[in-house]
Parts: structure tokens; C-alpha cells; sequence
């Protein structure tokens, strides 16, 4: 039973990826439309313009990222969610200066967590073998 879960907690992770492999070329999609003046591409969405829909897109990406944290349950997947939420915010909402600062130290922040706070696995590993061969 616990390798069936851990199977299909593999599996939806996965697909998470899929969909945000999906999401980033509708992404270059909308940039490209809103290049060349393309309407059409944002009525087909039912979005207004390329701000409306990229809050979709940053919507369904933060979904998909909480999805991916319930299915790995570890820290780095909560600092991958903080980070897009802070991003979605600095890009799409009409911001004073000291609020984009804001976002943009804790978005910087968010990245020192992430490169000095943690382990990866491989670090804990040689961790662990360096304390056996001590003892």
C-alpha cells in the first residue's frame, strides 16, 4: 500500500511538471502575441489583455507548486511556492517603489534561504559518512 502511494505521489508530481512545461509556452505564447498586437490570442483566453492573462498563468502556477509541495513535503518546495507567489505580486499588481523593494528582498532572501540554509541530499549524505568514519 505505501509503495502504491508513494507510485501515484510520483506520478502526480510529474504531471505537475507536464503542466508547468505547458504553462511556460502559453507564457511565450501570450508574449509573443502581445508583440505582434494579436488580439485575437487574449479573447481566445477571455482575458483582457497580457497583465490578465498572466495573473492566470501565475495562478495556475502557484496551484500547480502547492501541488508539488503536498506531493514532496519538503522545505524546498515551500521556499519554489513562496517564490512564485512574491513574483506573481511584484509582476502583476500596480506597485508603489518601496513596495517593489520590498518584494525584491524578500524574493532575495527567499534565494539566500535556498542556496545556504540547505542540505541537498547529496551534502547530508557525505555529512553522515564523515560522522561514521569519526566515530
Amino acid at each position: 500500500m505505501v509503495k502504491l502511494l508513494h507510485t501515484a505521489r510520483k506520478y502526480v508530481f510529474h504531471i505537475g511538471g507536464c503542466i508547468e512545461f505547458l504553462i511556460s509556452l502559453f507564457a511565450v505564447a501570450g508574449i509573443i502575441a502581445h508583440l505582434f498586437n494579436l488580439e485575437w490570442f487574449f479573447a481566445f483566453f477571455k482575458t483582457g489583455s497580457l497583465i490578465e492573462f498572466l495573473k492566470s498563468l501565475f495562478d495556475a502556477m502557484i496551484g500547480i507548486e502547492f501541488i508539488k509541495l503536498l506531493c514532496r513535503n519538503d522545505l524546498y518546495s515551500m521556499i519554489e511556492v513562496l517564490m512564485f507567489a512574491v513574483t506573481r505580486h511584484l509582476v502583476i499588481q500596480p506597485l508603489e517603489t518601496w513596495e517593489i523593494l520590498i518584494g525584491a528582498v524578500a524574493i532575495a532572501v527567499l534565494f539566500a534561504i535556498r542556496k545556504y540554509l540547505f542540505l541537498h541530499k547529496e551534502s547530508y549524505e557525505q555529512m553522515q559518512r564523515r560522522r561514521e568514519y569519526m566515530d
